[in-house]
């Protein structure tokens, strides 16, 4: 199961309160050192850290041509 960003808020506010990572691990189905990772990455870096950001898609075609514009024709 894929996590939200309020997913993983409220993990984070019901761990600070004392539940288990166990009992969260269950609840959430989530892997236990996934879980502890994202709350030590919380701990460190604040929550906005675990907030989705847009990715962006670039084609093989796109990668390839950049690519050989670097390395072939030394441009950057």
């Amino acid at each position: 199961m894929k996590l939200t960003y309020e997913d993983k808020v409220r993990i984070y506010g019901l761990r600070k309160q004392g539940i288990s990572f166990k009992r969260l691990s269950d609840k959430y189905g989530i892997n236990l050192s996934n879980l502890k990772y994202l709350i030590r990455l919380i701990d460190r870096y604040g929550i906005e850290s675990v907030k989705k950001e847009i990715n962006h898609y670039y084609s093989p075609e796109l990668k390839q041509e950049i690519i050989n514009k670097a390395s072939i024709e030394g441009r950057s």
